[in-house]
């Protein structure tokens, strides 16, 4: 079995960061692995963006970072991962206004585990209408049991704690 390099920087380190497996495909995407025919939509130092193979939406592409981070639950409250995903938001929006400006209706967000389909974080950018409208079942909160979490409230729960000075 081919094993994939994986962008492990300090972050990697720090608690709630774990190497990857022995193959992520999104690393492969993320690196452009000679054996990846997914075409980026989006790329810079951070991040890169593309279709999702199974779209559920009208227009559905996923934002994931370079650096390999499996899940929600291995963000934490620092400026650093805080700023990741304001990124990962600022370049879904700003494709979906270019690619379907006519949708209404966005919905961006995260698959929490054990719901998530593949151990890399991935920011799911989506122009609705769901195509069929049942899939909209995928990316409903599911209360305590987690399911999906929409953007703005994982913004929230990692936003830095600031500190008060009094004098």
């Amino acid at each position: 079995m081919k094993k994939s390099f994986c962008f492990r920087g300090s972050a990697a380190k720090r608690a709630g960061r774990t190497p990857m497996a022995d193959w992520c495909v999104f690393c492969d995407i993320a690196r452009r692995a000679p054996a990846s025919t997914t075409a980026l939509l989006y790329s810079d130092d951070k991040v890169v963006a593309f279709q999702d193979i199974n779209p559920s939406a009208f227009r559905h592409y996923l934002v994931i970072p370079i650096e390999h981070i499996p899940t929600v639950k291995n963000l934490q409250r620092t400026n650093e991962d805080h700023q990741l995903v304001s990124h990962m938001v600022k370049v879904g929006k700003d494709l979906l206004s270019q690619d379907a400006p006519e949708s209404e209706e966005h919905r961006f967000g995260f698959h929490q585990p054990p719901f998530n389909s593949i151990d890399h974080l991935h920011l799911h950018c989506l122009a609705l209408p769901f195509i069929p409208s049942w899939r909209q079942v995928k990316y409903t909160p599911l209360g305590p049991l987690g399911g999906f979490i929409d953007v703005e409230k994982l913004l929230e729960k990692i936003k830095p704690e600031t500190e008060v000075y009094s004098q």
